[in-house]
């Protein structure tokens, strides 16, 4: 099985997506967590994980693409192309937080940014997200192409780091993320 496959039906599919499912977690809080953590925290033997995964690194790469699908679910589910553009965001940023830290890890896991084709796969399912942005955007001819969307995702990236290492309530990350995104950060009146 490749690591672009989706995840299979029946026993098989259960037990794959329950040591994925196990490795968000345990990746999320300890990236180098053992496979015999992972295979514990899934309620299998570490055997049944080397039976699905062979190497760590098909693992990790395979929990990348699961992580994705779940983000592009997740996208999809909060319907980001319909309403007003600032509720539309809104559900985006609340149904992303939901993810967690291990989003941090997919896209800063060397395994995975050293595979051109994964982060090629990994780059997509966020254009509705880019869409809106674009339709709430006050680009200026100095920032760069691009721009929003990136200041997104690293807002969400910092309301993960603020959850976990602060312990940050996720009303008070989803509203500080969408006055980040509308109003800034700084008062230039005061500067």
């Amino acid at each position: 099985m490749t690591g672009l496959e989706s995840t299979a039906t029946g026993l098989r599919g259960r037990t794959r997506r329950a040591i994925l499912d196990a490795a968000m977690s345990v990746l999320a809080e300890n990236p180098s967590a053992p496979l015999s953590e992972i295979a514990a925290a899934a309620e299998v033997g570490r055997s049944t994980v080397h039976r699905y995964f062979a190497e760590r690194t098909e693992l990790i790469k395979a929990l990348a693409v699961h992580v994705h699908t779940l983000s592009t679910a997740a996208i999809e589910a909060a319907e980001p192309a319909c309403g007003p553009p600032i509720a539309a965001l809104r559900r985006v940023v609340e149904c992303q937080l939901d993810l967690g830290p291990i989003v941090l890890y997919v896209y800063t896991e060397p395994t995975i940014t050293a595979d051109p084709a994964l982060m090629a796969h990994l780059d997509t399912g966020d254009e509705v997200i880019v869409e809106v942005l674009a339709r709430l955007s006050t680009q200026r001819p100095t920032t760069p192409p691009g721009w929003a969307r990136r200041v997104f995702w690293a807002l969400l990236q910092a309301g993960y780091e603020a959850a976990k290492q602060d312990g940050t309530p996720r009303v008070q990350i989803v509203d500080a993320i969408m006055a980040s995104l509308t109003e800034g950060t700084i008062n230039a009146d005061q500067a």
